[in-house]
């Protein structure tokens, strides 16, 4: 069904969270608005609001002690992936190696036309008995099927024989390794899995059913990230033929692992659909002890991980992006990833005698000491979270890290302080309900509310800052002034709750739901 554009409308009979800034901090809220043309015409007590829309033909809508918040955003994550996971066999319900062989087993068995196979989302950092995946196990059970396993992180992935040998990988080092794959290794098994399952067709289908699942969680827009190499693609003009056939009920910025050969900048394109910058990876994942560490993993003495490029490649890159006006956004999780992000950062600053027209992007930043913070504020980067892995790492971060860095690592508080700060899922890897991040970042504990262990709980956010990450700030993040609060002027994108968080348990947060979503003053979905 086409988006329907809608009248004058009036919002009423709740409280109204604007995201606007005071000057001691604070975040007011109102009572009521009114949209006219897609912004927001009016904003204040009931009475103010009625006066504003007088001689206005005006629908009403009552909130009946609802929260209303401005439209919610997702500033990193994997879109298409997210849209076309249905394509691919889920195993994060796996609790054992045993498990997870059972259920490739079955699938496998039950799909004898399925010849190239990816199974995602196995977590062996949760299981009782951490084991993680051989070449061998797969083949065990894969028979003649060409099968591909991918860590939850996405970024380590182990291959069965049949599918090494048809992608052109096998050979006595992989067979060494028994099948482990790190990040661009796995490219062409994972472009043969594409070149078997994914059509226009296909993607299009699955990518408005993704769009319509997206806005029923409140989100009005994402920061979709291109990486081609770890099979994580981007279908940017599916996203394009949506927006102009009226099915596009999200904003979709984007970001990609090379620099566009033409020349444009950031923010070619318009507001639904448009070109964000470009998207580098500094080191791997705590997970497959591949982030860049200062000192060895507690788990894995001798090994710090490693940095993807020089500091003078990546020098090249950043001077190349800021002489084009081009946004970059970098993955960095281990705290030597960061210092090098720091360094080259001074070096970009020192050279074109000024911060780039857009700001840096440090993408994770999972493992932060203080003088890391320090040298963020001082920078002025943005800094893309992700509050769920606080709660998905819980039971691996501490082994990778020991005691002595975990009071460093998810130092969300610290970095709101010190940064403008974006919420983020990273999903397919993670839930994409910002809610659930908006939970993970404001408690800090088990789903139980026993709190976490392993991490300083001073480091949690308050509710106002939670809301602000994934409101205001990602739309900062963009250079967008006018997107991410309920203000006058300010483009009409909101939800309307089915509850008010305030007003409940903490623990609570993971089950707000979504009443209605509104893009530019029309309803989306509710």
């Amino acid at each position: 069904m086409k988006l329907k554009k809608k009248e004058a409308l009036l919002v009423h009979g709740g409280q109204v969270w604007t995201g606007v800034e005071l000057g001691d901090g604070s975040r007011p809220t109102a009572d009521a608005f009114l949209v006219k043309d897609g912004r927001f015409a009016a904003v204040g007590s009931l009475e103010e609001v009625e006066s504003a829309a007088l001689g206005c033909d005006v629908d009403r809508i009552n909130v009946e002690k609802s929260l209303v918040v401005p439209g919610m955003s997702d500033a990193h994550m994997h879109l298409t992936p997210y849209c076309k996971r249905e394509l691919d066999l889920d195993l994060s319900a796996a609790s054992s190696i045993d498990e997870l062989l059972s259920l490739l087993k079955a699938y496998v068995d039950n799909h004898p036309d399925v010849h190239w196979l990816r199974a995602m989302g196995y977590n062996e950092n949760l299981w009782r008995k951490p084991v993680v995946p051989t070449m061998e196990m797969v083949d065990s059970v894969a028979g003649d099927h060409a099968v591909v396993l991918s860590h939850y992180g996405g970024h380590m992935h182990v291959a069965g024989r049949r599918a090494l040998e048809e992608s052109g990988l096998w050979g006595p080092e992989i067979e060494k390794a028994a099948g482990l794959l790190y990040d661009s290794e796995a490219a062409p098994v994972l472009q043969k899995i594409t070149e078997a399952h994914e059509t226009r067709e296909i993607i299009k289908k699955l990518a408005i059913e993704g769009f319509k699942r997206l806005a029923s969680l409140g989100l009005t827009m994402v920061h979709a990230c291109d990486v081609v190499l770890y099979g994580l693609s981007e279908y940017v003009s599916i996203f394009q033929e949506l927006r102009d056939e009226g099915l596009l009920p999200v904003r979709v910025m984007t970001y990609h692992d090379a620099l566009p050969n033409l020349d444009f900048r950031s923010g070619m394109g318009d507001r639904l659909v448009g070109y964000a910058g470009l998207k580098l990876f500094l080191d791997g994942t705590l997970g497959g002890w591949t982030a860049a560490m200062r000192e060895d993993f507690s788990d894995k003495p001798g090994s710090r991980g490693q940095l993807i490029y020089t500091d003078d490649d990546l020098f090249s890159l950043l001077l190349e992006a800021s002489k084009r006006g081009i946004q970059v956004q970098m993955h960095m999780i281990g705290d030597a990833a960061t210092d090098q992000a720091v360094r080259v950062a001074r070096r970009l600053y020192e050279r074109i005698g000024s911060k780039p027209r857009l700001p840096l992007r440090f993408n994770h930043v999972i493992v932060s000491p203080p003088d890391q913070i320090e040298a963020l504020a001082a920078l002025g980067v943005v800094v893309d979270i992700q509050p769920i892995q606080v709660h998905t790492d819980r039971l691996m971060a501490p082994l990778r890290l020991g005691p002595k860095r975990l009071g460093h690592a998810y130092p969300f508080r610290s970095l709101y302080r010190a940064c403008i700060v974006t919420g983020s899922s990273d999903g397919p890897i993670e839930d994409v309900n910002p809610w659930v991040g908006i939970w993970a970042a404001v408690s800090r504990t088990e789903f139980d509310g026993t709190p976490l262990k392993s991490f300083d709980p001073r480091e949690a956010l308050t509710l106002d800052e939670a809301l602000t990450i994934y409101t205001k700030n990602p739309y900062r993040a963009l250079g967008w002034q006018d997107c991410g609060v309920i203000a006058l002027g300010a483009t009409a994108d909101f939800v309307i709750l089915e509850s008010n968080p305030f007003n409940q348990d903490p623990r609570e947060l993971l089950n707000v739901k979504v009443k209605s979503t509104y893009l530019d003053g029309v309803k989306t979905w509710g």
